[in-house]
């Protein structure tokens, strides 16, 4: 630090002035109360969005090192090489000040920087963190300061942010990154000035807690919530999570039961009766788990045929089995002669056994074009498609077969038949990319019959609401995405009824609303929200464990303001490189299968927001 120069303590507010002007992606370096920073703009990270008021960015104040500087050169090498843009500012460190020096905006509050050994009667706040080993979700690449400085950085720095004269009412806000190795356990100190209100943020982790009881009771948190606050009287709500399905990477459908209610009992308690609840879907359509995936695998085929139009590469089917495609063809020109190929068995309009796994079965009353698909989809080549192609048509000619083609299959392989039986047409030669045409117009439009047979008898949703989907388009790459929409659908359908057993009722509610979503543009990630009554779920939620549980105590006095966010989870929500080690093995715990008579484990993470006016 003796090489940096020094300079005024009202140039800090100099550096902030830039850094909130600017609209770029810079950074300045200073030295605060012997700790040598470095202040950029960042973008929020996604812990800080709530806290943040979901602004997109933030100033962020961090221990400036030469791991830092490396990774500024590589992301902008003019970003702190260049003098011209950056400035090393120093002010001279001072011996630590007292506390009312420290509360520079004038409120009645003690500085709630700053630990004082009397407030640990109250804070249930205490957490040991020694340094981590790897990184993890959550975890932060950001560099602390340490905790017998983070203090004094804040408050100067609160200091210089109420002297700044800005035009806009709404700065960025500021974010001072700590170490957690104080007796809170503190992770970050925000803040965020509004025109002549100021508001100082401070993110605490605590944990781990074996078993509910070892957790801050309710009442606790409202003392330690009104003991600096001239007021008592205090709106409590909370939101809770339930992690119905989990979607445990990207590959995989989930489903997410959200509660907010207000006035809670306890911590950790079951929503209550008036709770709104809202179900979050999130759909993929290739998720092996869904009773609907065999109906994908067959649409996913299909996608590879229509692939191959454009990219002269076709994903042929690795068949199973021993019997050949020839030899399934001629047990469909037995089944057609025998039979009839348009049998139909009577099919009950029971919505829920049609969402069942079991019911995802063939249609019983496919047509001659419907039983080719099923076989011709199975072909592993070119040459063995047009072969197939001409067994068929030469079979039809020769009457071998006079197979019944249902009146609105307009495929050219459905007309074609027709006008060979009738002997209107001579056979066709099949080059080109005529036979891999005429199979992706069989295949589109057999799933189309069975999209629109499941969602009718199910009684899941109108012609009319079908319509957009099943609709004729000169496009293939168009109608093959209009069908993963409908599959999409089914799926919301299907997860819904599995794991929620919600009512024909709301089934049919859904489903209109995905069908608009999709109508409406709706792409992948295929992500869905439903508002439910808790009637309908209190059960399942009664049986399970919130992955996260939230409180918010919220006051207000005159111009004072103040909020207290306690999250409960069984993971830690924040974690940096070198505070980490015993909450990550703590959490790695977690999800291990827990043995029986094990106690969950829980980790608090406490957001405690003041705000009050600027006093000059």
């Amino acid at each position: 630090m003796k090489d940096l120069p020094e300079v005024r303590a009202s140039e800090i507010t100099g550096v902030l002035e830039r850094l909130l002007l600017s609209n770029t992606k810079t950074a300045e370096s200073v030295v605060v109360e012997g700790e040598h920073l470095i202040l950029s703009r960042e973008a929020c990270p996604e812990i800080l969005l709530l806290a943040n008021k979901q602004k997109p960015e933030i100033i962020l104040v961090q221990k400036f090192t030469e791991h830092i500087r490396r990774l500024m050169s590589v992301d902008d090498p003019g970003m702190l090489n260049n003098k011209c843009q950056s400035k090393v500012i120093c002010t001279p460190t001072k011996e630590k000040s007292s506390g009312d020096d420290l509360d520079v905006t004038g409120s009645p509050l003690r500085c709630p920087f700053m630990v004082d050994d009397d407030t640990s009667d109250f804070s249930p706040f205490t957490v040991s963190l020694a340094p981590g080993k790897k990184r993890s979700k959550g975890e932060l690449s950001y560099t602390p300061i340490s905790c017998n400085k983070f203090g004094l950085v804040a408050s100067r720095v609160n200091l210089a942010l109420c002297k700044i004269s800005v035009e806009s009412d709404d700065c960025t806000p500021l974010w001072v990154v700590c170490d957690g190795k104080d007796p809170q356990g503190t992770f970050f100190i925000g803040l965020h000035r509004v025109g002549e209100l100021v508001s100082r943020t401070l993110v605490t982790s605590a944990g781990p807690y074996v078993g509910c009881e070892e957790l801050p009771s309710l009442d606790h948190l409202k003392i330690h919530h009104t003991s600096t606050f001239p007021t008592k009287m205090v709106e409590s709500t909370v939101t809770a999570a339930y992690d119905i399905l989990s979607g445990e990477d990207s590959e995989r459908s989930s489903i997410k039961l959200t509660c907010a209610w207000k006035r809670p009992l306890t911590l950790l308690t079951p929503p209550a009766p008036n709770a709104s609840t809202q179900a979050n879907v999130v759909i993929v359509p290739s998720d092996q788990r869904s009773a609907a995936h065999q109906m994908h695998q067959e649409l996913s085929v299909l996608q590879g045929f229509v692939a191959g139009l454009s990219t002269g590469e076709v994903a042929w089917f690795v068949r199973e089995g021993d019997k050949t495609v020839a030899e399934q063809i001629e047990d469909v020109f037995a089944s057609v002669r025998e039979k009839g190929q348009r049998q139909k068995k009577e099919e009950e309009a029971d919505c829920d056994k049609k969402v069942e796994e079991k019911f995802f079965s063939r249609r019983q009353n496919m047509d001659f074009i419907d039983l080719l698909w099923t076989v011709l989809m199975k072909c592993e080549s070119y040459q063995e498609l047009k072969e197939s192609l001409e067994l068929i048509f030469k079979a039809v000619v020769m009457g071998q077969v006079r197979p019944q083609i249902h009146v609105r299959n307009n495929t050219q392989v459905g007309n074609l038949v027709r006008s060979l039986m009738r002997g209107q047409a001579d056979l066709p030669e099949l080059t080109g990319l005529m036979p891999l045409n005429m199979l992706i117009e069989m295949g589109i439009e057999k799933i189309k019959k069975d999209y629109i047979n499941i969602f009718q008898v199910g009684d899941l949703a109108t012609g009319e609401q079908l319509s957009w989907f099943v609709g004729y388009t000169d496009c293939m790459e168009d109608a093959v995405m209009q069908l993963e929409k409908l599959h999409v659908a089914l799926q919301v359908v299907v997860l819904l009824h599995t794991y929620l057993n919600l009512p024909s009722s709301a089934l049919v509610q859904f489903t209109a609303q995905t069908l608009n979503q999709l109508k409406e543009g709706l792409s992948s990630p295929y992500s869905f929200s439903f508002k439910l009554s808790t009637f309908t779920v209190h059960q399942l939620l009664n049986s399970l464990k919130p992955s996260m549980w939230e409180l918010v105590l919220h006051s207000t006095h005159s111009t004072l303001e103040k909020t207290l966010v306690c999250h409960v989870s069984h993971r830690p929500l924040i974690q940096l490189p070198n505070v980490s080690n015993d909450l990550e093995e703590s959490a790695a715990d977690c999800d291990k299968e827990e043995p029986e008579g094990f106690e969950e484990r829980h980790f608090c993470t406490f957001i405690t927001t003041v705000t009050d006016k600027i006093l000059t």
